[in-house]
């Protein structure tokens, strides 16, 4: 009897080995197999279970960006899909999970990050694969306006969404503020802005600036008349232009900012336009 239990185990501890399903799953596959050790991997296999505990514990390091905008420009969602390997971020079926899932979240079908296990898990078995859903936003107007969202090409690694208001719908549905918003989103993606305008900064943020830039200029041995003076110029040209999108100069020319684009656009449009928020994703951050 105790012959028979130790094979048992050893059986056990060699199907988990093999196939990196659970202890309870190779007991039970080896059960309904009679013990015959390669009809359990095949069971295991069959269920999907084979390799699962392995692929968990590898890490999700690639995937891709992944977008979607409702017909009507209203709602609009970007999500992060996480993979282990590239190659498998290449796929058309790794590419057609990650615009489910955007879909779905854009139509507010997708509550949180753990509603998408059932999705995600089914893709992993199938690519075998570690993988998950890592982030997603929406964005949802009620009144004028446009959701738009650009995919950096190169891989889809990068991407951003931008959220307008506009005077009238026919104004967000112009071509001038269709390709504004496209220039847009290229701009947050290449330029990585953390604010709409300079009034959305956080107090403690500018403070923090401050006192770097005080510092440096007390450093420099400059006059300490000048010192406020030389500190707002700072703050406007090397935090302010840097970090608020609508102080940025324009990646194309270096020069025009790009609340000068915002109102070209509107003003083309026949009416005016305005950047709400916006959110970048980058395989990997935050």
């Amino acid at each position: 009897m105790s012959t028979d239990i130790a094979s048992l185990a050893d059986s056990i501890r060699r199907l988990r080995e093999k196939t990196g399903a659970g202890m309870t799953e190779c007991k039970k596959a080896l059960t309904e197999a009679d013990n015959d050790f390669e009809k359990a991997v095949e069971t295991l296999r069959k269920k999907g279970l084979a390799d699962a505990a392995k692929r968990s514990a590898r890490t999700t390091k690639e995937g891709l960006v992944a977008s979607y905008i409702s017909p009507d420009g209203k709602t609009g969602a970007i999500v992060e899909l996480n993979c282990e390997t590239d190659p498998v971020a290449k796929t058309d079926e790794f590419r057609d999970l990650a615009a489910m899932l955007a879909k779905a979240a854009a139509e507010g079908k997708l509550a949180s990050v753990a509603a998408a296990e059932p999705l995600v898990k089914e893709a992993a078995l199938k690519l075998r694969e570690n993988m998950g859903l890592k982030r997603f936003e929406r964005f949802a107007l009620s009144g004028a306006g446009k959701i738009a969202c650009y995919i950096h090409s190169a891989g889809s690694k990068k991407g951003s969404m931008l959220e307008f208001s506009a005077s009238t719908d026919a104004v967000a549905a112009h071509e001038a503020v269709s390709g504004l918003a496209r220039e847009l989103g290229m701009q947050v993606v290449a330029m990585g802005p953390r604010w709409v305008k300079r009034t959305d900064v956080p107090p403690a943020e500018i403070a923090k600036e401050k006192d770097i830039y005080e510092a440096q200029v007390r450093k420099e041995g400059k006059p300490e008349a000048s010192i406020a003076k030389i500190v707002e110029g700072k703050l406007n040209k090397l935090f302010y232009q840097a970090f608020c999108l609508s102080e940025q100069m324009s990646m194309r020319d270096n020069k025009t900012p790009m609340s000068k684009l915002v109102e070209d656009a509107g003003k083309a449009a026949g009416g005016s336009v305005e950047i709400k928020r916006f959110v970048r994703y980058q395989l990997g951050g935050e």
